[in-house]
């Protein structure tokens, strides 16, 4: 937890704007920074009018209690987003050494807290739905692997559970991981005695409600289906809803490769991996998609072997690692076809099951890989992270990790015209203009900066561009509102001596 704080410090001075904070916390919703309207953090969807029905108000409940507390001060929400990523960090240690000893639990608690894929995840401010909820799973398991289990025990494990539940949707696989980790318990206690039968009970009772409760909750008295229309999804964010035939069910493998990349060699790290970095078809020598379907069935005969074998806390961690890998998955279709932040839960199994590895090897070859691997890692994870304290240069930055980003061009483009720099405005947006011609955003763009620049015709014909890929009103009196000052241009022009 200490080596977590003194690795992610650095973020205590990065802006309170950057990305889905700008929206979230500091931006256009302004729940956070009303508290008559907290009301509706617990009746509402999570982006207030999103389309995915996401629904995390204890997280939101959190931005609010802190903005009435602080204001608009950024360091005090980046610090319980430090102190809750430090509180996971210990608890992967506690959890590690309960199933494989305490020399796993310190090199999983040190993998996991150096890695820089995590970085997103604490930096962020709305990274604090990943936080709060991998702090109540893992939490939760770290109570449930103790002897004896009585019914404190099980309503803490219950109360960090429904803390899950309320902040992100993998929260609701606790009943499922409780039931992976039975065998476990079983191997380190022995079957429940007749005095924990009763806890045991209580524990199923309360986990399966509270999942039962809060779907409930959503389905039928908020109206926030699980199941929703993804055609109104944006398809730069998520290339996904374009997909058809093969290529539906091979990107989802190639997003496996894409994840065990960031896992193994985390050297370029980015906010965006949307169109055009990753498209709604996959060619079928693309290296990720053969990367995913050998970690696929590396996973699936290391999962039989360790079956067969009984080693219950290596298997345990492969399965809950692949539970709650499927939520972030996108074999069912979620908001965005891919992040760092999703990975934040699953990498915390599998860096257990590295731990446990490392942890077989003799000692000085074992200190020997640490002795490499962590200082990297805690370079990498430093170097990103202090990226954060700037948003225009943190953009840029993003934009040279991933020069095929629509989003980030975007996002730099938008900076460079607000900041009048309309040249280099201009050049990302026709980059992204011929990079993806059919993305009516860019025309958009490309309007507004030919409009600052009191080019008339040129905004004109941009927003009709962008009218006949996305018409709406909007649009439509963008397009008027330029024409009608091209007129008047050429008018003061004729009228000139």
């Amino acid at each position: 937890g200490l080596v977590s704080l003194a690795l992610y410090a650095v973020t205590l001075r990065a802006p309170i704007n950057i990305y889905d904070d700008g929206f979230l916390v500091a931006g256009p919703d302004i729940r956070v920074r009303s508290p008559r309207l907290w009301g509706q953090f617990w009746t509402r969807d999570f982006f207030h009018g999103g389309i995915d029905n996401l629904y995390r108000p204890l997280a939101s409940q959190s931005f609010g209690l802190q903005w009435w507390l602080t204001g608009d001060r950024t360091w005090p929400f980046h610090l319980v987003n430090l102190l809750l990523n430090a509180g996971v960090c210990a608890g992967i240690g506690e959890l590690g050494r309960r199933l494989a000893g305490w020399r796993t639990g310190l090199i999983a608690a040190l993998l996991f807290a150096v890695h820089p894929v995590h970085v997103e995840a604490v930096a962020e401010i709305v990274g604090r739905t990943e936080l709060l909820c991998a702090l109540g799973l893992i939490l939760g398991l770290v109570i449930f692997l103790h002897s004896p289990l009585k019914t404190s025990r099980a309503v803490a494990i219950s109360a960090l559970g429904l803390m899950a539940m309320l902040s992100k949707e993998p929260g609701m696989l606790l009943p499922v991981l409780l039931f992976l980790a039975l065998p476990v318990r079983e191997a380190i206690y022995g079957p429940f005695t007749a005095e924990e039968r009763q806890p045991a009970k209580w524990l199923a009772v309360l986990v399966l409600w509270s999942a039962s409760a809060l779907i409930v909750l959503r389905e039928e008295i908020l109206g926030l289906k699980f199941e929703w229309e993804r055609f109104f999804l944006d398809w730069t964010i998520q290339p996904l809803i374009n997909s058809h035939g093969a290529d539906r069910w091979l990107i989802p493998i190639a997003l496996v490769g894409r994840y065990a990349r960031l896992l193994v060699f985390p050297t370029r790290l980015s906010i965006d991996y949307g169109a055009a970095v990753i498209y709604s078809t996959i060619p079928r020598d693309d290296p990720y998609l053969w990367i995913g379907v050998v970690c696929l069935l590396a996973g699936g005969c290391a999962a039989i072997v360790l079956w067969r074998k009984k080693k219950w806390p290596a298997l345990f961690c492969l399965l809950a690692a692949g539970v709650t890998y499927v939520m972030a998955s996108n074999i069912i279709i979620i908001g965005t076809i891919f992040g760092e932040r999703l990975i934040y839960l699953p990498s915390a199994f599998l860096l257990i099951l590295a731990a446990m590895a490392l942890a077989k090897l003799p000692g000085k070859l074992a200190a020997a890989i640490l002795a490499i691997l962590l200082p990297l890692a805690c370079v990498r994870t430093y170097t990103y992270a202090s990226q954060w304290g700037d948003r225009d240069s943190f953009y840029a930055y993003s934009l040279q990790q991933q020069p095929k980003s629509a989003r980030l061009h975007l996002l730099v483009a938008e900076i460079d015209r607000q900041e009048g720099r309309l040249g280099e405005a201009r050049a990302l947006i026709l980059e992204g203009q011929q990079m993806l011609p059919n993305y009516w955003e860019f025309w958009i763009h490309g309007g507004m900066v030919e409009e600052d620049a009191r080019n008339w015709a040129l905004a004109a014909a941009d927003y009709q561009r962008a009218f006949d890929l996305h018409p709406s009103d909007a649009l439509e009196n963008r397009i008027a509102h330029a024409q009608q000052m091209m007129m008047r241009a050429a008018t003061q022009a004729s009228t000139r001596p």
